[in-house]
Formats: structure tokens, sequence, C-alpha cells
């Protein structure tokens, strides 16, 4: 690396799982405190710094992984030449493998001295590789890649959550998936489940079921399923009108209106 910053933005978005920018930071742009708009997983690669959040302060050094939730302000602090690779990621996958890695405590970071070396090699060889056709692939594998070296563990208290989103993310394309199957599938009274959820992560259960089965509606609008009808009961909606309402009211845009935009690739 020539010391200049690299920025690198996806444009091709229709997935699941979506890496929207892959940066090599030396520049410091994120010194000031700002919210974060996405998910953000982030290498040190050289130097000193540290990440801070909410009074909160983690030393990073070459080979650290860290990992930035949501909705959380943070910045990045320079000690001592610090530069590092970060990866912007959202998508209904990604709110599954926040879960399952702990990525929901505003902030975590993962010392990797055993791997340190292999994985700045592997984060700078992707980068270094990544252009207009294959950037996608190249930001997802160094996302997915360095992910599984981050040593989260989540709290005790959120293990009940975390088998509920579990179970969700797999059955949520199910017509007959609900509260009440989930609560039967963990022996939980659904007013408990639907309260302790709600307490941990901000959301009713509902609205965070219908979420998901909307994003996953527009992932399968823009892999080319134009009936509106096929679209509704692969997402999980038995009812194609009802589906239609709820779509509208989350996009803006009814599911006609947003196949006729994927098709005309006016939806970003």
């Amino acid at each position: 690396m020539d010391g200049n910053n690299i920025c690198k933005l996806n444009l091709n978005r229709s997935s699941d799982l979506i890496c929207t920018d892959f940066v090599y930071e030396t520049k410091h742009a994120q010194a000031k405190e700002q919210r974060a708009s996405t998910y953000i997983l982030g290498l040190a690669v050289s130097g000193k710094g540290a990440l801070c959040s909410g009074g909160r302060r983690y030393a990073l050094q070459r080979g650290f992984i860290f990992a930035v939730c949501k909705d959380t302000c943070f910045s990045v602090e320079n000690e001592e030449d610090f530069c590092y690779l970060y990866i912007r990621f959202h998508g209904r996958r990604a709110e599954e493998l926040a879960t399952r890695f702990g990525i929901e405590t505003a902030l975590c970071v993962s010392e990797t001295a055993d791997h340190r070396e292999q994985l700045v090699s592997f984060g700078l060889d992707c980068l270094k590789k990544a252009n207009g056709s294959n950037l996608d692939i190249f930001a997802e594998s160094a996302l997915l890649y360095l992910m599984a070296h981050l040593r989260a563990e989540l709290p005790s208290q959120n293990e009940l959550v975390a088998k509920m989103i579990a179970l969700t993310n797999e059955h949520f394309s199910d017509v007959g998936f609900s509260l009440n199957t989930l609560a039967a599938a963990l022996g939980y009274d659904v007013k408990y489940l639907s309260s302790h959820f709600k307490k941990k992560k901000g959301i009713c259960f509902r609205a965070y079921l219908r979420d998901l089965r909307i994003k996953h509606a527009i992932f399968l609008m823009e892999q080319g399923v134009v009936s509106v009808k096929n679209v509704a009961i692969l997402a999980g909606f038995g009812d194609a009108l009802y589906f239609s309402k709820i779509f509208k009211q989350a996009t803006g845009r009814s599911p006609k209106d947003y196949i006729v935009a994927v098709q005309q690739n006016e939806t970003h």
C-alpha cells in the first residue's frame, strides 16, 4: 500500500449479505464520532489506534479485528501511524451473523495473536484483487474470513434471543411460522418470549419477522422473481394483498413498481 486511502464501493446489491464499502483507511476519516448506518467489521493493519464509543476505549494494533454494531456512535483514534481495513455490511444475513458472533453490544474487539499475519495478508490481498466486477465476492470473502476469527462471546442473558433469531432466520420464509410456533419449538410461553425479545432487541418480534420477510422479498425480486404472488409465498406471506400493503408501507413502492424498477435498474 502507498499510504493513501483506498475505498472500493460495491454496486452489486442483489444479495442477502450486502458489503457496500471495502476501505483501506490511512487518513483517519473516522476520527470524529459518527453513527454507524450499517454493521462495520475492521482489521488493524499497522501502527496503533483505538476504537471508542460511549466512554469505552479499546486499544488496536496489527492483526486485531474489531466490529461496530449498526446505529452505534463511535470513532477510531490514531495513536501511532494507524492504518486499518474495514467493510460496511448489512442485509438479512448480516443480522444473523451479528447475532452469531456477538456484534450486538455496540463494540467488540478480538486479539488474534495466533493468526495476526495471516489475517492481515489475506485482507490486503482481497482488497488488492477487488475490482468493479468481483468486489462483492472479495469483500464478502474477507468479511466472512475475518468474522470467523472474531472471538466474541454472547452474554448469557442474550442466549434465548440468539436462539430465537437463529430459528427465525431458518424458518421465516415458512408461511405458517410465527411467534406461536417459535414458542412451541423453544418450550416457552408466547407472552414471555414476546416481552423478552422486545426488551433485548428494542423491537417487537412481529416487526422483526415482518422486516426479515420484506428484505427477503426484495432479494427475490432482485434475483428475477417477477410474480408478486410467488414473491409473497416464498417470503413467508400467505396473502399477496396483505404482502403488497405491508411492502408498500415499508418501501414506499408497491411490489409491482419495485419489480419494474429492478428491471430498469433504478432501485439504487
